[in-house]
């Protein structure tokens, strides 16, 4: 029973780091620097960032409506949800005595540690919910008449998204090192450079090819 368990466990594991650190399709890690970055970048630029590029207005839209679904999946309620990261700690601290990491067993504070971790960000995981399940995944009726109401009606900040994001991409990190005392190397800086030189090559063909518009 024990072999069975640990078995489990690392098969359901080996999954959340595929969704985390995979490249095809971008997993979390991916999809949160290309957001971090855009948003960094707007801080930097205002509304100027539109006038080098009109088209990363509805590009950030769309990213960060992205990243909120793939968030979102992995934060549904372990009733409605197997694959739930919710799910995966309440097995975790079930069956604590038959998973060994590297160290021994998971002590049961850490697995607390990382579900109060989750939870003390409720408030944003029911605003991505309530956007996924209102308008971007199922439209209510309430939003079919205005669009835009879905975002005072659920608000988001940037930073606390990103808050969130990063607190799942931590608790499955730290399964992956504990078990392996290995983890996988992060893309998210290559990602970030990425959009860093596009902006800054939109930039400069807009400067080029339109003088004087960024003036």
């Amino acid at each position: 029973m024990k072999a069975q368990i640990q078995a489990n466990y690392e098969e359901r594991l080996s999954r959340y780091v595929t969704l985390i650190q995979g490249e095809a399709p971008p997993g979390l890690v991916p999809k949160l620097a290309v957001y971090r970055e855009l948003i960094r970048q707007q801080g930097m630029h205002g509304d100027r960032l539109w006038k080098i590029e009109p088209i990363l207005h509805p590009l950030i839209f769309s990213v960060e409506t992205d990243l909120h679904l793939a968030t979102a999946r992995l934060l549904e309620e372990p009733r409605r949800a197997e694959g739930s990261l919710f799910a995966f700690l309440a097995f975790c601290m079930k069956n604590q005595a038959n998973i060994t990491w590297k160290s021994g067993p998971p002590p049961i504070e850490v697995l607390e540690k990382q579900l109060d971790e989750l939870e003390s960000r409720r408030n944003t995981i029911n605003a991505i919910m309530g956007r996924r399940d209102k308008f971007f995944a199922h439209l209510d009726k309430r939003y079919l008449k205005e669009p835009a109401r879905i975002y005072a009606d659920y608000p988001l900040e940037a930073e606390e998204v990103i808050a969130l994001v990063n607190a799942v991409i931590g608790v499955v990190t730290e399964h992956q090192w504990k078990l392996q005392e290995s983890a996988a190397i992060s893309v998210a800086e290559f990602y970030a450079i990425g959009v860093e030189n596009m902006v800054r090559n939109l930039e400069a063909g807009r400067r080029k090819n339109f003088p004087g518009q960024l003036d």
